[in-house]
């Protein structure tokens, strides 16, 4: 069954009052489905969950039921398929009919629903025939403002009419208008089997500005005059709901009166039931007496027990306690170990870095060698040329002394130069030795650190 909001009536779950107000709209209706005769095509603009448009079959040819909320038609064509009624979901705005499609078409509690609501009087005007009658409602807004005084206005509605605004806003869409006032009243009605015609004494009723709810009949042609019309729901026959509820009220009685019989059936069983019980429970009260007996002495032992375990606790207190000591000290030592291992590394980072120094002397030391034994080679050929010169000028004779004199001084120089280079190289070969000896270039070696300059003289 489809929620009941507060503002769409469902049946079965709305105040019937309210449902009632809301289904007289559709009887009113069906008066002028009869004057356009059984061949009548409807239009239920806005038909909610459709107990209103159920109203119209068997009275009409075709009735078309449209809201613009699918969940309302689900139930109302769940609830309410007949022959000849079909279910759409739309809008008010714009109606998906061809112009002149129905004879009547009916927008009970709609138009206060919308933002574009002179476009439903509009859509109405086109989509019936020439002849056809729009039925429109709404509710007083002066009326309604003062009923929801406490609860506030009406969230589901966005435009609310008064009576010269409502008269005012059909007279500009139809040519010809007629409006009636409906009033929730109650009434003692004096009905004839088959009336010929209806006569409705409703003294104070004949204000506008007063009335509850406005219907108004709008069409192209001309209206027929308009009546009064009184809509006496069942429960609208207070005396007779009375005399059914006073039944009602004496068969609960009746009702009762059999329960109570019983009651008192179940009160004397019960009675019986409780000494049996009674006699039990005297029974039980011995057996718990020795039990807790049982208890107490287990209670005194349990005690023991905890003095045991308290002292247990107590000497594995302390031996744990022992244990954290040691456990502490142990931990200083680690941390001690580790304080003296980060400076073991920092010191060897140290030596690495002198090392590396080192080595970077050494190898400037070595590049100084190479240029050494390059200029003692030099030399050496130097002076092998100079020998061979000076034998091939001794050949000459006297004849060249002069000049071998001077290639004596010049070979003198060059015996000089030579030895300068030689003693230069011991030099160089001495520090080179020196250095190899030292702890740095050890310990280079012994790391797998620095070039091997043992014997580098030599290569």
């Amino acid at each position: 069954m489809l929620e009941f909001t507060g503002e769409r009536v469902v049946p079965g779950v709305a105040d019937p009052d309210l449902l009632n107000e809301h289904r007289a709209r559709y009887r009113f209706a069906a008066r002028y489905v009869r004057r356009f005769g059984p061949a009548a095509v409807i239009l239920d603009a806005g038909c909610g969950t459709g107990y209103g448009t159920a109203e119209f079959t068997g009275i009409a040819a075709s009735v078309t039921a449209f809201d613009i909320s699918e969940d309302a038609v689900k139930a109302a064509r769940d609830q309410y398929a007949r022959p000849g009624v079909r279910w759409l979901q739309a809008g008010c705005e714009s109606l998906p009919f061809a112009d002149g499609s129905f004879d009547l078409v009916v927008a009970f509690e709609v138009i206060e629903h919308l933002e574009r609501w002179r476009e439903l009087l509009s859509e109405a005007r086109r989509v019936l025939k020439h002849s056809g009658v729009l039925l429109v409602s709404t509710p007083n807004k002066a009326y309604y403002a003062e009923s929801r005084a406490e609860a506030g206005p009406n969230p589901f509605h966005v435009h609310e009419f008064e009576y010269g605004e409502f008269c005012s806003a059909l007279a500009q869409v139809f040519p010809h208008t007629s409006l009636w006032t409906q009033n929730h009243i109650g009434s003692i009605a004096f009905l004839p089997p088959s009336p010929s015609h209806g006569l409705l004494d409703a003294p104070d009723q004949d204000d506008p500005e007063n009335a509850h709810f406005y219907l108004g009949a709008c069409s192209k042609s001309p209206l027929p005059p308009a009546e009064g019309f009184a809509y006496l729901p069942a429960s609208g026959n207070i005396l007779r709901q009375r005399e059914r509820h006073i039944g009602l009220l004496n068969e609960e009685l009746q009702q009762k009166d059999s329960w109570l019989t019983q009651l008192e059936t179940t009160h004397a069983s019960l009675n019986e039931t409780h000494s049996s019980v009674l006699a039990e429970l005297h029974e039980h009260n011995a057996w718990a007496a020795k039990l807790n007996e049982e208890i107490r002495q287990s209670g005194a032992r349990i005690v023991e027990l905890q003095d045991e375990i308290a002292t247990a606790h107590a000497r594995y207190g302390e031996q744990i306690a022992c244990l954290e000591r040691e456990a502490d000290a142990r931990l200083e030592w680690i941390q001690d170990l580790e304080s003296r291992l980060a400076r073991g590394v920092a010191k060897i980072a140290d030596l690495e870095r002198e090392a590396a120094t080192r080595l970077a002397w050494i190898a400037g030391l070595e590049s100084q060698i190479a240029r050494g034994g390059a200029e003692i080679q030099r030399l050496n050929h130097e002076n092998t040329g100079l020998r061979v010169a000076f034998e091939e000028r001794t050949a000459w004779g006297e004849s060249i002394a002069s000049m071998l004199e001077r290639e004596r001084r010049e070979s003198e120089a060059a015996e000089d130069r030579l030895e300068t280079a030689r003693r230069t190289v011991a030099h160089l070969e001495a520090i080179v030795t020196a250095v190899g000896d030292s702890r740095w270039v050890r310990l280079g070696r012994a790391i797998h650190l620095g070039p091997d300059v043992s014997g580098s003289a030599d290569r």
